[in-house]
């Protein structure tokens, strides 16, 4: 077995990691001083476990760690890694190699392992125990070691021989095993201590362990109680959420019908609005047909006052001509009477024919040439007068046109005064519904606003509702598991209290003369005094079975109480008569008080009625309240004649014997029971006020889940009020603006339709100025 290398990593000078080599044979490590070769061996006696910072040349073991330079950082840890070779077994472990690591922190920790394992400094020397390695051991010689062992006690050259004859392991395990058997027997004093303290417990403690299984059953029937009551509860929860969602399922369908049917009025209104638009497009139509068939009836009207008129004319004509024929007929009639007379002369006339036949022949002539004369004339008269007819024909057809036109003309007038009046009541409409629209865009911009606030309030309070409810739930968690807690403590305190007022735990002779009514009883010594808290287990522990004495008035009713006692053989009892007793303090240096642990004397660490002062002392007068067994034990070495008693329960008697111990059933300690009732009732009002503001807060709360609910089924109305609002507006904006559309297209019409009422007034006023020139013109002619 030898080194094969050891690495070093943050140790004193060894900043980077550093490994060496030692092959078999002899190895050297030379160098100038303070190079670092003593590091070496020391990095071997602390990875071998040294705990000694003097042996490793330090002051403190931080030293170790590399600390740094100007030019590098210090270390936070050290590692040094020894790698034995154990071919030869004899190291007891099954490892042909063995590396022993330590490790350690700036903060203190140190970590130790063998072949990366962890493991115990204690694991590291019993591996290498007996075989001369250890720090303790003779392998390791450093400077001034061998004039050490030279002039060292024969002890210390013993521990050396034994080393190296190898008996240091058995010699070791010899002083643990001693050390084991010392500790065993004074845990078996303590032992025998604590029997002799529960043995005069036995019974009562019987009786208390049936109490105990008793209350177990019963707090497990009211632990199974409470639970189906809770599963109850849970039940008709789950109840009451299937019913609300049946409900959200009923409105979820309601409301999925009231969207289809939604959809359909929207259809329906979109269906009417077409035929609105094509009833629209018919009338518009229908007024175009209208205007243009009003055109054609007065054009048509105009014409027939006109073929009137020409047929008025031709009638007087008629019966101008008519009257004229008559008159010629009636000339032609004389002309016929005269030539009749003439054909009556004529015979005359041929008598004097011959006579007057030449002049007859020149009458002839003369009657030719005035005959040719007369029908020139009367052809000529002829022509005038057709010429004349002629003329008046056309001037009566020329003014009839005139008034035809004059006709037509104000017939146009009262058409552009009805389109011009059609147009201003159009344009008057037209402001109206502009202004209607503008109020209905404003109406509908702040329906929209209004709509988006509510909206976001109604998405507040919802947000508000959630978190309320969640309060809620969380409160009622809290109130329930407030009450169970509240049952809890009750029923302890409750069993407590019946425990103290039955005074279970006591011995049958203090409930006996305690149920009694014995004359001068004052009560047990556990009764009158009052424990600070962290002080019940050291003075029940100091008092022991002085708890259960009962303080009385003299010794005559001490006398009487024991002799009830042997009357009814209800056992021995302890009794304390203040007339009587005598208290002391131990003598002990004051300088006592100020020894760290020191707590107090034991009458000082209790509360009690002064007329019990001198009780006190006879019972807790020589007994020191110490806080740790270590204070205890140092206390007792530097004070006679004193009991000291731990807070823990432990004690030291004046003759160096240690009790303690500690109940397993809290109720047996009766100190502690009464502090218990104190703590418990505390408790209880604390609880009991957290109930009533838990009570009032989940009253507030659920006043505002209420409201905030009626406030949400307002915001949802006022929200469904606001989206029909804008609704409506919006299909009267559609409307209005139909309407606008209309006015616009009508109002390109009734300009082109004025336009064609002016050119069709200039152009009949031309025909007139036209017509009344020509008349002009005929009537000169």
């Amino acid at each position: 077995m030898y080194f094969k290398r050891i690495e070093m990593h943050g140790f004193k000078s060894f900043a980077e990691p550093v490994t060496i080599e030692f092959h078999r044979g002899i190895t050297c490590v030379v160098g100038p001083n303070g190079s670092g070769k003593s590091n070496i061996s020391d990095a071997i006696r602390w990875v071998l476990g040294e705990q000694s910072p003097k042996m490793l040349r330090g002051g403190k073991m931080e030293e170790v760690i590399f600390s740094g330079t100007a030019n590098r950082k210090s270390r936070g840890m050290a590692e040094v890694t020894l790698v034995i070779d154990n071919e030869e077994g004899i190291l007891p472990i099954d490892y042909n190699e063995v590396a022993i690591t330590r490790r350690m922190f700036r903060s203190g920790e140190s970590e130790y392992s063998i072949n990366n394992n962890q493991c115990r400094l204690r694991d590291i020397r019993e591996l290498i125990m007996d075989t001369g390695i250890g720090v303790d051991g003779y392998s390791l010689i450093g400077q001034g070691k061998i004039s050490d062992i030279v002039s060292n006690k024969t002890e210390s050259r013993r521990e050396i021989f034994e080393e190296a004859a190898g008996i240091v392991m058995y010699r070791t395990k010899k002083a643990e095993s001693e050390r084991k058997l010392s500790s065993t027997s004074a845990n078996l004093e303590r032992v025998n201590d604590i029997i002799g303290e529960i043995e005069g417990r036995i019974d009562h403690l019987r009786e208390d362990s049936i109490k105990a299984k008793e209350y177990l059953e019963l707090r497990d029937q009211n632990k199974e109680l409470e639970i189906n009551i809770t599963l109850k509860n849970i039940e008709s929860l789950e109840l009451k959420n299937e019913y609300i969602k049946d409900d959200i399922a009923e409105l979820k369908h309601k409301l999925d019908e009231n969207r289809d049917s939604r959809e359909t009025v929207a259809q329906q209104l979109a269906e009417n609005k077409q035929k609105s638009e094509h009833l629209e497009l018919l009338i518009t139509e229908g007024r175009e047909k209208l205007v243009q068939s009003i055109e054609e009836i007065n054009l048509l009207v105009n014409q027939g006052q006109i073929a009137g008129e020409r047929l008025s004319t031709i009638e007087s004509n008629t019966a101008r001509l008519t009257d004229e024929i008559g008159i010629l007929e009636e000339k032609l009639e004389k002309e016929t009477e005269h030539s009749v007379e003439l054909y009556q002369t004529k015979a005359q006339a041929d008598r004097e024919l011959e006579q007057v036949n030449r002049e007859l022949q020149e009458k002839i002539e003369i009657h030719a040439a005035l005959t040719d004369e007369r029908s020139q004339a009367s052809s000529l008269a002829d022509q005038y007068k057709d010429e004349i007819f002629r003329a008046h024909s056309a001037v009566s057809s020329q003014k009839a046109e005139i008034s035809s036109l004059e006709n037509l003309r104000e017939t146009l007038e009262r058409r552009r005064m009805q389109i011009q009046a059609e147009k201003s009541s159009g344009e008057d409409s037209n402001r109206d519904t502009l202004d209607a629209l503008n109020k209905l865009r404003t109406d509908k911009a702040e329906l929209e606003e209004e709509q988006s606030q509510v909206l976001q309030e109604l998405e507040q309070g919802k947000e508000r509702l959630g978190h309320s409810l969640s309060q809620e739930q969380q409160l009622t968690r809290a109130m329930e598991d407030l009450r169970i807690s509240i049952g809890q403590l009750s029923a302890r305190k409750k069993t407590i209290e019946e425990m103290e007022s039955n005074y279970e735990g006591y011995h049958y002779a203090v409930k006996f003369i305690m149920r009694s009514a014995t004359a001068g009883i004052l009560g047990t010594v556990a009764e009158l005094i009052s424990v600070p808290k962290g002080f019940e287990t050291a003075i029940e522990t100091a008092l022991g079975a002085g708890m259960q004495n009962i303080v009385c008035e003299n010794d005559q009713s001490a006398q009487q109480a024991i002799t009830k006692l042997k009357e009814h053989k209800a056992g021995r009892l302890t009794f304390l008569p203040l007339s009587s007793i005598r208290g002391s303090r131990g003598n002990y240096d004051r300088r006592l008080e100020q020894e760290p642990g020191f707590q107090g004397f034991g009458t000082d660490c209790i509360q009690f009625d002064r007329r019990y002062q001198t009780v006190m002392e006879y019972l807790l007068g020589r007994v020191v309240i110490v806080d740790t067994m270590d204070n205890a034990v140092k206390l007792s070495k530097k004070a006679a004649g004193l009991r000291f008693v731990t807070l823990e329960g432990e004690i030291i008697n004046a003759g160096g014997a240690v009790t303690g111990g500690r109940y397993k059933n809290k109720t047996a300690n009766l100190l502690e029971r009464k502090a218990e009732v104190t703590e418990l009732a505390k408790q209880l009002e604390t609880a009991g006020e957290e109930k009533s503001r838990g009570i009032e807060r989940l009253s507030t709360l659920r006043k505002e889940i209420e409201c905030s609910r009626n406030q949400i089924a307002e915001l949802e109305q006022a929200a469904r009020t606001l989206e029909m609002e804008i609704f409506s507006r919006e299909n009267e904006l559609a409307v209005t603006e139909s309407a606008l559309n209309d006015f616009k297209a009508n109002s390109g019409k009734w300009e082109k339709e004025l336009e064609n009422i002016r050119s069709e007034q200039e152009s009949s006023q031309k025909m007139i100025r036209q017509l009344e020139e020509k008349i002009r013109a005929e009537e000169k002619t």
